[in-house]
């Protein structure tokens, strides 16, 4: 009997109502059962979510997350230690262009220790680093910073000794400013250095320039070393300058260095 009398009203919604009753009547059946229906969608969209953040486990998150950050570490490493690569290839670029340079090749080297009046680097025999060898510093501030700091004492496979200009057993031919005096600069041991037997006749100036002198397989052309901090009368010999030299960079912050090596040294 149901089913009779609803296929019956079937027929007549049908056959008989007009199309238009028919619309407003599925307008209506869809505005009052709305929220059961949208209840209904939501909970699906929620369970099949659920089902896919469920797919990895905690652990496995953890390791995923671990690996990725060990990723950006690395990233930030590499791209540090390249942009070091890049402005110490180009201040190398810089020194061995020049003039008076072109002929001798520039050997960079970190500073692995220091001590007084000393350091030790990381280039040694396998780089063609002898003892004898000019070393100057190799900053990034200007061209003009790079001074000459020391002479190579000792020499390893994979290592050096540098002797400061400071030290007392370093000895280095300079000369001062534009006058014609080639003299020995020596070291004291405090941090500083001087020129013996300097005619008192002869015009010093605190503040002059000290210049490492030309010499083959040394240098091929002057550099500074130091400027003049203090000259005064020798006590001991009043016809001599008593003149100390300071250098002109910091040798107790150098991390870089470049050993100048003759183009003849392979």
């Amino acid at each position: 009997m149901l089913f009779v009398w609803g296929l019956l009203v079937g027929l007549i919604f049908l056959f008989l109502v007009p199309r238009d009753a028919t619309g407003w009547l599925q307008h209506t059946y869809t505005r009052v059962f709305r929220w059961p229906l949208a209840m209904g969608s939501g909970l699906t969209r929620v369970a099949r979510t659920t089902a896919q953040e469920r797919t990895v486990s905690s652990r496995e998150y953890d390791k995923l997350f671990q690996a990725n950050q060990q990723f950006r570490n690395a990233c930030a490493n590499l791209q540090k230690q390249l942009q070091e690569a890049h402005s110490q290839i180009e201040m190398l670029t810089k020194l061995h262009a020049r003039p008076g340079l072109e002929h001798m090749q520039p050997v960079p080297a970190k500073v692995v220790t220091q001590m007084k009046d000393e350091l030790t680097i990381d280039r040694g025999q396998d780089s063609g680093v002898a003892v004898g060898q000019c070393v100057m510093s190799l900053t990034d501030t200007r061209l003009d910073d790079q001074c000459v700091i020391g002479i190579v004492s000792g020499v390893y496979s994979d290592g050096a000794r540098i002797k400061l200009i400071t030290d007392p057993k370093c000895g280095i031919r300079v000369s001062i400013g534009t006058l014609n005096v080639r003299n020995v600069m020596e070291g004291r041991g405090n941090g500083a250095a001087r020129i013996p037997l300097v005619l008192y006749s002869t015009a010093i100036r605190t503040g002059d320039v000290v210049y490492a002198q030309r010499q083959p397989g040394f240098l091929d052309v002057p550099i500074i070393v130091g400027e003049v901090a203090r000259c005064e009368r020798d006590p001991d010999n009043p016809r001599v300058w008593d003149i100390t030299v300071r250098p002109v960079c910091d040798l107790t912050t150098l991390s870089d260095v470049v050993v100048m090596k003759p183009a003849s040294v392979q």
